[in-house]
């Protein structure tokens, strides 16, 4: 039987007073880049809040150019100043929690980050969260590296970052530590547990405490559920799995697509730019990462002939901007694909067989079958999607539908997932 104190570190209690403060870091990293954003957004465009609301006021000229110009403004950022960054530790926090030492490159996350700022502020099709995480994740690798720890020490440091990150953009905690236990690391030990916990929690409630931030996504009221609309979600589930792949496959055809051009960063950045911009002179909703899109889905889905071509613009915008090279995750574009082909279905199928589901059940349910078919994730979207949504009457199906998504997918992929970087 271990002894209490080997009992103590098997369990890693030692980390859980550096995990409150990296909790605390992570929510004020979130912060942090929130307002700059916002700082950005007012001095490129003279207003700040949701980005298609402020693509909707701008003339269409300009919501059409800005892509292009922020994608310039950002490849210059990137391309300089990670050459004067050359030489410092990395900045990929999947990779130092996998194989790395735990070390992020200080210079490195910021330049990213300024970059990522200036990608998302000008309207591209691409998540700003992916940034603040790895603001939080440079929040315990500087912690860690303060300390003389052992390496799997510091890549829990590190872990515990993201899982604040995650917590605190998402307001999400329990999907941060599924994040780092299913996608980050996915052999972690349970005694890695207690900090991530901790962590998580931390950067929950104080990010909750300074903004009293509701669920990201409001619901309407939903029915009880029926053998019909249970049907109809395994449906929507089935056919987003089948979707997956070529989602995947459609995002590294545009990274190989902009890499065989031959341009310089900055041009190709721009380029990418230009094409969301070029869509957004019609649809004002390709500006950003689709969070407002989706709002406006869950209380009135308009007609499918709008719905089919928001769908196949975001995606072609999330392509180019992601493509190009812009720095960003693709999380929340992800989602409003789930939404948008929920929806789709759900039309279709109330068409066909009338009040068969409600359509704004079969949205959250085709996000949560999405994200699990293309992250290879299904308790995450389930976890995410109760959290983001507070639909706790949708858990049967929503366990159900991540579950066939995951599944379905997963054999047409062959294993592969969003995050392996493969």
């Amino acid at each position: 039987m271990p002894r209490p104190a080997a009992l103590l570190r098997q369990l890693h209690l030692p980390d859980l007073p550096a995990a409150v403060l990296i909790g605390l870091l992570g929510a004020a990293a979130v912060s942090g880049f929130h307002l700059a954003l916002n700082a950005l957004e007012h001095l490129l465009t003279g207003m700040s809040g949701s980005l298609v609301g402020i693509a909707r006021q701008l003339p269409a000229w300009q919501r059409a150019a800005l892509p292009a110009v922020g994608g310039l403004l950002a490849g210059l950022v990137l391309q300089h100043g990670l050459r004067l960054a050359r030489g410092s530790a990395g900045g990929d926090y999947l990779e130092a929690v996998r194989v790395g030492d735990g070390r992020l490159g200080l210079r490195t996350v910021l330049i990213k980050c300024l970059s990522s700022l200036f990608t998302v502020a000008s309207g591209g099709s691409i998540g700003r969260e992916g940034a603040m995480v790895s603001l939080a994740a440079l929040g315990g690798s500087l912690l860690a590296r303060r300390q003389r720890l052992s390496l799997p020490r510091r890549r829990l440091l590190v872990a515990c970052g993201i899982a604040a990150g995650w917590s605190a953009a998402y307001h999400a905690p329990l999907a941060g530590v599924l994040f780092v236990c299913q996608v980050v690391r996915p052999r972690r030990r349970w005694r890695g547990l207690p900090p991530l916990i901790v962590a998580s929690a931390v950067a929950s409630l104080a990010s909750g405490a300074w903004f009293k931030l509701p669920a990201i996504y409001h619901v309407p009221p939903l029915p009880a559920l029926t053998t019909t609309a249970l049907l109809a979600y395994c449906l929507v589930a089935c056919a987003l799995g089948l979707l997956a792949p070529w989602f995947l496959q459609a995002m590294n055809a545009a990274r190989r697509a902009f890499a065989a051009i031959g341009l310089a960063l900055p041009a190709r950045m721009a380029l990418g730019g230009l094409i969301v911009g070029s869509l957004a002179w019609f649809w004002p909703e390709m500006w950003g990462n689709g969070y407002s899109t989706v709002s406006a889905l869950l209380t009135a889905a308009p007609l499918w002939q709008t719905l089919l071509a928001l769908l196949l613009c975001k995606l072609l915008a999330t392509a180019a901007t992601s493509g190009s090279g812009a720095v960003g995750g693709i999380f929340t574009p992800m989602l409003f694909v789930g939404a948008a082909g929920g929806a789709l279905i759900g039309l279709s199928l109330n068409a066909l067989w009338p009040g068969a589901a409600p359509l704004a059940g079969v949205i959250v349910t085709g996000m949560a079958a999405f994200l699990a078919a293309t992250a290879q994730a299904p308790w995450l979207a389930v976890v995410m999607m109760l959290e983001m949504t507070a639909s706790f009457g949708l858990t049967a199906p929503l366990l159900l539908a991540s579950w066939l998504a995951a599944r379905l997918s997963r054999r047409l992929l062959g294993g592969r997932a969003l995050y392996d970087g493969r």
